[in-house]
């Protein structure tokens, strides 16, 4: 797997985890440096878990220093490029049923249907068994389903 070919899928994960574009950029960067100056890294196959756990705890990093995030600079990437004024409503209802989830199932979501990653690579990434991942995303599209239906988004 070509890691370079992950930068808009971790920006992506990264603006999820943030609200805010700079700062996920930032971010970003600098878990590309940290992960092409690591001597701490092996050869073992599990590179994008080991990129995806790097940018997430540099996201858990930022919040520790509780700087004030402002929702006002986030920008959400598109994921395609459907221009019908349909599609935009179906994703905008989307996003706000996701900001209703949960931190830990949103994320999880967010990685399995967003970033396209293997169910294996979440539980690396989230220190999670598969089985428990499994439930999570069970758990996590059954309130989306409901959150869609009520149109409490």
């Amino acid at each position: 797997m070509d890691i370079e070919l992950q930068y808009e899928k971790l920006l992506r994960y990264c603006l999820m985890k943030t609200k805010n574009r700079e700062l996920a950029e930032d971010i970003v960067q600098e878990t590309y440096l940290r992960f092409w100056q690591s001597h701490s890294y092996k050869e073992t196959g599990k590179e994008l878990a080991y990129l995806y756990t790097m940018a997430r705890n540099l996201c858990i990093d930022e919040f520790r220093k509780n700087k004030p995030q402002t929702l006002e600079e986030y920008e959400e990437i598109p994921a395609d490029d459907k221009s019908e004024p349909e599609h935009y409503i179906m994703q905008m209802d989307i996003e706000n049923a996701l900001e209703n989830l949960p931190e830990d199932l949103r994320e999880i979501i967010m990685l399995r249907y967003t970033n396209d990653m293997s169910v294996m690579d979440i539980a690396k990434i989230t220190n999670l068994s598969r089985f428990a991942v499994h439930r999570r995303i069970k758990e996590g599209l059954a309130l989306l389903k409901k959150y869609m239906k009520e149109g409490d988004v």
